[in-house]
């Protein structure tokens, strides 16, 4: 059973991941890179200011009037992990200098526990973008 466990995980990532691209799609967003998920671009890492770390972005698309928009999946399986917040305060810190936004996609039912993350980590309960399970 536990060798199941990651591909299981990893498919609620893909599906997550699908799911966020096609609400923004909605929103008018295009151009979509998506971090290892077939016939998708990879999202480019971004070099966080200060720290001077690269973070890769779950995914990144463009809105002809909005912009850059750099997103993160969190499935419910890596809200647990502290280094979540921390990599969520990087990309909003290199979306505030780029005049990018940062957008963290989470299930319904785990935006309550991700707006605590972000709130923990100073930032912006606004980031966290709930999307149905489908």
């Amino acid at each position: 059973m536990t060798t199941m466990l990651p591909d299981a995980i990893e498919r609620e990532r893909e599906t997550l991941l699908e799911a966020s691209m096609k609400l923004l799609r909605r929103q008018g967003f295009e151009q979509f890179e998506a971090h290892e998920l077939p016939g998708h671009p990879q999202p480019e890492p971004v070099t966080v200011p200060v720290l001077n770390i690269h973070i890769t972005p779950d995914l990144r698309a463009f809105h002809p009037e909005q912009g850059t928009l750099l997103g993160v999946v969190e499935p419910e399986t890596d809200l647990g992990e502290e280094a979540c917040g921390r990599r969520w305060q990087g990309l909003a810190a290199w979306a505030e200098k780029h005049q990018a936004r940062l957008q963290v996609f989470v299930h319904e039912e785990d935006k309550t526990r991700a707006r605590d993350i972000a709130r923990h980590w100073h930032l912006d309960e606004a980031i966290i973008q709930p999307v149905p399970r489908h």
